[in-house]
């Protein structure tokens, strides 16, 4: 793994810089007083947002058409090799809720975004979006632990690591390039 801190460093880094510049844009869309100002800003903030959302949950859905294997029970699979039937549905369930999550984030950004005040959407988008996401995970892996509790749990950093270790090794690249 030598040479690679760099990848292990920007993993870390990236969530905070990215959470302080949505910080940092909802201070400045507060801030603003003219109209235009405050529709660009709001558009910066908000269009991101929008896509990244849609296409994660395009990502996830895609996976879940037709007897393609479920993106979280992808990596399961890679984290415990061998599933039971039982841990496959609740995957393919998990991959299933990601999907909701991501559409529910767009359909109600775009509700406040309608409904209330420019402060107010702004606030959703830009400083309780990755909160929600972390909310997310933790709901599930906690839900996880109750609903199977004899099966081994990995910790979510060991589902990055193992992903990332996954995509590195060649057959990986071969596979992703068949698509």
């Amino acid at each position: 793994m030598k040479g690679r801190g760099w990848l292990w460093f920007g993993l870390g880094l990236a969530p905070a810089a990215c959470i302080a510049c949505q910080w940092l844009l909802h201070a400045a869309l507060v801030e603003v007083q003219t109209t235009s100002a405050r529709t660009a800003l709001g558009l910066l903030a908000g269009v991101p947002h929008a896509a990244i959302n849609i296409l994660l949950a395009g990502v996830f859905g895609r996976t879940l058409l037709g007897d393609r294997e479920a993106l979280i029970t992808g990596f399961a699979r890679r984290v415990h090799g061998t599933l039971t039937a039982d841990i496959e549905r609740y995957t393919r369930r998990v991959t299933l809720a990601w999907c909701v999550f991501f559409s529910t984030q767009v359909l109600v950004s775009a509700i406040l975004f309608a409904a209330v005040s420019l402060q107010t959407w702004s606030f959703f988008v830009t400083v309780l979006s990755a909160p929600l996401i972390a909310l997310m995970f933790v709901a599930e892996y906690l839900y996880r632990i109750l609903r199977f509790p004899d099966h081994a749990h990995a910790s979510i950093w060991k589902g990055v690591q193992q992903y990332v270790g996954h995509a590195r090794r060649p057959h990986g690249t071969e596979a992703r390039s068949q698509n």
